[in-house]
C-alpha cells in the first residue's frame, strides 16, 4: 500500500506550531508595524514586557521564526532590524482568529 505523500502547504494550527512566545513575537512586530520592508529594530521588541527573556534566547527564536518564513532580517544603521513577511502576517491572522473562535 502507498504511502500518501507530504501536502505542499500543511495545515498550520497556531497550537501546533508557535509557542506562546512567538505568537507574542509576531503581534509585537505587528504593533509596531514591522511588516514588509518596514523593518523595525530588534531590540524594540524589549517595549513589551511580555517578551523579557536574554538576548540570546530572544536571537535564538528571531532566527527559528525567520528560517520558518515567518520573519526577515536586515541590517539598518549598525542595528539588527527585524519585520513580518507575508507568511508571518498570514499566520498572525490565523492564530487571532482562532483566539476569537474560542470566545464563541
Amino acid at each position: 500500500m502507498d504511502k500518501p505523500g507530504p501536502h505542499p502547504i500543511p495545515n498550520m494550527s497556531s497550537s501546533d506550531t508557535l509557542t506562546e512566545f512567538e505568537e507574542r513575537i509576531l503581534l509585537t512586530l505587528w504593533k509596531l508595524k514591522g511588516i514588509g520592508k518596514d523593518h523595525v529594530r530588534e531590540d524594540s521588541l524589549r517595549t513589551d514586557p511580555t517578551l523579557e527573556t536574554t538576548d540570546a534566547l530572544l536571537k535564538d527564536i528571531i532566527e527559528k521564526l525567520r528560517t520558518r518564513g515567518f520573519l526577515e532580517t536586515a541590517t539598518a544603521d549598525d542595528h539588527n532590524a527585524i519585520s513580518l513577511t507575508s507568511l508571518g502576517l498570514a499566520i498572525l491572522r490565523q492564530i487571532e482568529e482562532d483566539k476569537l473562535q474560542e470566545l464563541k
